[in-house]
């Protein structure tokens, strides 16, 4: 066999097996197995969103499944009495409620802009030096709904509180710049 012959073949057999080894997935959702859940799909889109909102510098779209769309999101927030400010215990009342209504919306913030994490660990000698855990989160909220302010307990207070799913599409939308 002639040299030439020889790097022709090795030529054409070097194409097609680059041609079967398997490409990386440019996105969590294509590099989903054909028996993916829908709960595993779900995920992936998540993944698939928050990546291209930190390329883009933008919130993500929050991902929902087709059963929760009628249900709105719901945020529960807790604060206890005794931890307030105030010289009456009518005073304190109202600020844990208060206290619990912000936390209320912070959950709901959460749910539909989403949460930056922040962590940082340090280790020497296979030993942890230092573990930092950092979360942030920051939106705008316009139509969340109060439901309930009940008492929990003998020092807390617990509100829950909504946001319909068409005014998330339009905080989201509007944070985009399409409305």
């Amino acid at each position: 066999m002639r040299l030439a012959d020889a790097l022709l073949i090795s030529l054409i057999l070097g194409v097609l097996l680059g041609a079967c080894t398997p490409t990386t997935p440019e996105t969590a959702s294509d590099a989903l197995p054909l028996s993916a859940t829908a709960q595993t799909v779900q995920l992936a889109e998540v993944k698939d969103n928050l990546d291209a909102a930190d390329r883009m510098g933008a919130p993500p779209a929050p991902a929902t499944m087709a059963s929760d769309e009628a249900r709105p999101l719901k945020g529960l927030g807790f604060a206890q009495i005794s931890g307030q400010p105030g010289k009456t215990t009518n005073e304190k009342r109202l600020m844990a409620i208060r206290a619990a209504r912000m936390d209320a919306l912070r959950d709901l913030t959460e749910q539909v802009h989403g949460i930056r994490i922040n962590a940082t660990t340090t280790i020497h000698a296979a030993v942890v030096r230092d573990d930092s855990l950092a979360a942030v989160v920051q939106g705008t909220l316009r139509g969340a709904r109060t439901v309930r302010v009940a008492p929990s307990g003998s020092d807390s207070y617990e509100v829950e509180m909504v946001l319909d799913r068409e005014t998330v599409a339009y905080i989201v939308r509007a944070l985009k710049g399409r409305v």
